[in-house]
Protein backbone atom coordinates (compact mmCIF):
# COMPACT_ATOMS: atom_id res chain seq x y z
CA UNK A 1 0.00 0.00 0.00
CA UNK A 2 2.86 2.36 0.82
CA UNK A 3 4.42 1.86 -2.63
CA UNK A 4 1.17 2.83 -4.34
CA UNK A 5 1.00 6.09 -2.35
CA UNK A 6 4.55 7.04 -3.30
CA UNK A 7 3.94 6.34 -6.98
CA UNK A 8 0.83 8.55 -6.91
CA UNK A 9 2.78 11.29 -5.15
CA UNK A 10 5.49 11.11 -7.80
CA UNK A 11 2.92 11.33 -10.58
CA UNK A 12 1.35 14.39 -8.97
CA UNK A 13 4.79 15.97 -8.56
CA UNK A 14 5.68 15.36 -12.20
CA UNK A 15 2.35 16.81 -13.33
CA UNK A 16 2.93 19.85 -11.15
CA UNK A 17 6.44 20.32 -12.57
CA UNK A 18 5.07 20.11 -16.12
CA UNK A 19 2.46 22.76 -15.36
CA UNK A 20 5.01 25.03 -13.70
CA UNK A 21 7.42 24.59 -16.62
CA UNK A 22 4.66 25.45 -19.06
CA UNK A 23 3.66 28.52 -17.06
CA UNK A 24 7.29 29.67 -16.81
CA UNK A 25 7.85 29.19 -20.55
CA UNK A 26 4.63 31.02 -21.36
CA UNK A 27 5.64 33.87 -19.05
CA UNK A 28 9.03 34.20 -20.72
CA UNK A 29 7.44 34.28 -24.17
CA UNK A 30 4.96 36.94 -23.12
CA UNK A 31 7.71 39.02 -21.51
CA UNK A 32 9.86 38.75 -24.65
CA UNK A 33 7.03 39.81 -26.92
CA UNK A 34 6.15 42.64 -24.58
CA UNK A 35 9.66 44.09 -24.63
CA UNK A 36 9.76 43.98 -28.44
CA UNK A 37 6.40 45.73 -28.76
CA UNK A 38 7.34 48.29 -26.12
CA UNK A 39 9.97 49.84 -28.37
CA UNK A 40 7.85 50.09 -31.51
CA UNK A 41 6.78 53.57 -32.45
CA UNK A 42 3.24 54.47 -31.50
CA UNK A 43 1.19 57.38 -32.84
CA UNK A 44 2.71 59.80 -30.29
CA UNK A 45 6.23 58.82 -31.33
CA UNK A 46 5.41 59.24 -35.02
CA UNK A 47 3.80 62.60 -34.27
CA UNK A 48 6.88 63.74 -32.35
CA UNK A 49 9.19 62.54 -35.15
CA UNK A 50 7.19 64.55 -37.72
CA UNK A 51 7.44 67.65 -35.55
CA UNK A 52 11.15 67.20 -34.90
CA UNK A 53 11.93 66.63 -38.60
CA UNK A 54 9.99 69.78 -39.48
CA UNK A 55 11.86 71.69 -36.76
CA UNK A 56 15.24 70.53 -38.07
CA UNK A 57 14.31 71.37 -41.67
CA UNK A 58 13.01 74.86 -40.80
CA UNK A 59 15.91 75.71 -38.52
CA UNK A 60 18.43 74.77 -41.19
CA UNK A 61 20.04 72.04 -39.10
CA UNK A 62 18.98 69.32 -41.52
CA UNK A 63 20.39 71.13 -44.54
CA UNK A 64 23.77 69.53 -45.23
CA UNK A 65 24.89 72.46 -47.40
CA UNK A 66 24.05 75.03 -44.71
CA UNK A 67 26.80 76.87 -42.90
CA UNK A 68 27.58 75.63 -39.37
CA UNK A 69 25.84 78.69 -37.88
CA UNK A 70 22.39 77.88 -39.22
CA UNK A 71 19.41 80.12 -38.73
CA UNK A 72 17.63 79.46 -35.45
CA UNK A 73 13.86 79.60 -35.32
CA UNK A 74 12.42 82.58 -33.52
CA UNK A 75 10.07 82.09 -30.60
CA UNK A 76 7.16 83.02 -32.88
CA UNK A 77 8.38 80.55 -35.50
CA UNK A 78 8.60 77.81 -32.89
CA UNK A 79 5.09 78.64 -31.62
CA UNK A 80 3.83 78.41 -35.20
CA UNK A 81 5.52 75.04 -35.59
CA UNK A 82 3.97 73.78 -32.34
CA UNK A 83 0.54 74.95 -33.52
CA UNK A 84 1.01 73.42 -36.97
CA UNK A 85 1.74 70.03 -35.42
CA UNK A 86 -0.90 70.46 -32.69
CA UNK A 87 1.76 70.06 -30.01
CA UNK A 88 2.33 72.03 -26.84
CA UNK A 89 5.40 72.55 -24.69
CA UNK A 90 4.12 70.28 -21.91
CA UNK A 91 3.57 67.35 -24.29
CA UNK A 92 6.91 68.00 -25.98
CA UNK A 93 8.73 67.97 -22.63
CA UNK A 94 6.93 64.80 -21.53
CA UNK A 95 7.96 62.99 -24.73
CA UNK A 96 11.58 64.10 -24.27
CA UNK A 97 11.57 62.75 -20.72
CA UNK A 98 10.17 59.44 -21.93
CA UNK A 99 12.88 59.19 -24.60
CA UNK A 100 15.61 60.01 -22.09
CA UNK A 101 14.53 56.94 -20.09
CA UNK A 102 14.49 54.70 -23.17
CA UNK A 103 17.50 55.28 -25.46
CA UNK A 104 16.51 52.46 -27.82
CA UNK A 105 13.12 54.07 -28.43
CA UNK A 106 14.82 57.46 -28.93
CA UNK A 107 17.09 55.86 -31.55
CA UNK A 108 14.00 54.56 -33.39
CA UNK A 109 12.38 57.99 -33.22
CA UNK A 110 15.52 59.54 -34.70
CA UNK A 111 15.46 56.97 -37.50
CA UNK A 112 11.88 58.04 -38.23
CA UNK A 113 13.00 61.68 -38.19
CA UNK A 114 15.66 60.81 -40.78
CA UNK A 115 13.02 59.10 -42.95
CA UNK A 116 10.82 62.18 -42.69
CA UNK A 117 13.70 64.46 -43.66
CA UNK A 118 14.57 62.26 -46.62
CA UNK A 119 10.93 62.40 -47.79
CA UNK A 120 10.93 66.20 -47.51
CA UNK A 121 13.97 66.40 -49.80
CA UNK A 122 12.21 64.47 -52.56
Amino acid sequence: MQLNLNFTSIQKGVALLRRLSFIALFGLLVAGCGSQNRDKLNANDLHFAAFYADYLARSGVANEEAAPSSTALTAAGLDTLFARHKLDQKTFDARLQAYSRNPELWRKVLQEVRRNLDEQKQ
